[in-house]
C-alpha cells in the first residue's frame, strides 16, 4: 500500500471510529478523496465496526448497568414472601368419609412458620451464582482499561507525536493498531 493510500486509510479509520460525529462511509469517502466502497472494505477487512462498538459502549455505562441489575436482584431477594415447605396434605387437605360414606375435604390446623423455609430472604444457588457474575464483572470494569480509555490515550500520544516527528508517526500507527486489535479479542 502507498504512503498516500496508508494516510488515506489512517485518516479514514480516525473519521470513522470518532464517535461524536458518526459519519457515513459516503460521508469519509469524500473527505477523504476515496470511493464509499472502499471505505466499507476497510472496515470489514480491518474491523473497524467492533472497535467503534467497543468505543461506543462506556465503562460507566456498563458499571451503571451492573449495579441496576445487582439492586433489582436484591431488593427482588429482600421483598419477596417466605414460602415455607409444608406438606401437600396440609396445604390442599384430605379426603376423609364422614358418617353417611359421603367424602368431604378436611383441613388439619397447622402453623406454616413450624416447617423449614423453602423459599425466603436469602439467594437460591441460581441467585447467588447471577449476584457473582454480575459482581465479577463490575470487579473487572473497575480494574481493568476499557478500549475507549486504550484508544483516546493512544491517539492523544499519536497526536502529540505526529507534528513533532512524522516518521516515527507513521512507524507506530501499525504498532498502535496491532495493541488495540490484541484488546478486542
Amino acid at each position: 500500500m502507498g504512503v498516500k493510500k496508508t494516510k488515506a486509510q489512517d485518516h479514514a479509520k480516525t473519521l470513522y471510529l470518532d464517535t461524536r460525529n458518526k459519519l457515513t462511509d459516503k460521508e469519509i469517502a469524500e473527505r477523504v478523496g476515496v470511493r464509499p466502497n472502499t471505505v466499507g472494505n476497510w472496515i470489514k477487512k480491518y474491523g473497524w465496526e467492533k472497535l467503534r462498538k467497543s468505543l461506543l459502549t462506556t465503562r460507566q455505562e456498563q458499571l451503571i448497568g451492573f449495579y441496576d441489575q445487582l439492586e433489582a436482584l436484591n431488593n427482588h431477594i429482600k421483598t419477596r414472601p417466605i414460602q415455607y415447605d409444608v406438606p401437600d396434605h396440609l396445604i390442599n387437605g384430605r379426603k376423609v368419609k364422614n358418617d353417611d360414606g359421603e367424602s368431604e375435604l378436611v383441613f388439619d390446623e397447622y402453623n406454616e412458620e413450624d416447617y423449614p423455609i423453602l423459599v425466603g430472604n436469602f439467594p437460591t444457588s441460581k441467585e447467588a451464582n447471577t449476584q457473582m457474575t454480575i459482581t465479577n464483572n463490575i470487579k473487572k470494569l473497575e480494574t481493568e482499561l476499557s478500549i475507549r480509555e486504550i484508544y483516546e490515550v493512544g491517539t492523544g500520544l499519536l497526536d502529540y507525536i505526529k507534528p513533532q516527528d512524522f516518521e516515527l508517526y507513521k512507524t507506530l500507527i501499525p504498532f498502535f493498531d496491532g495493541f488495540l486489535n490484541t484488546k478486542l479479542v
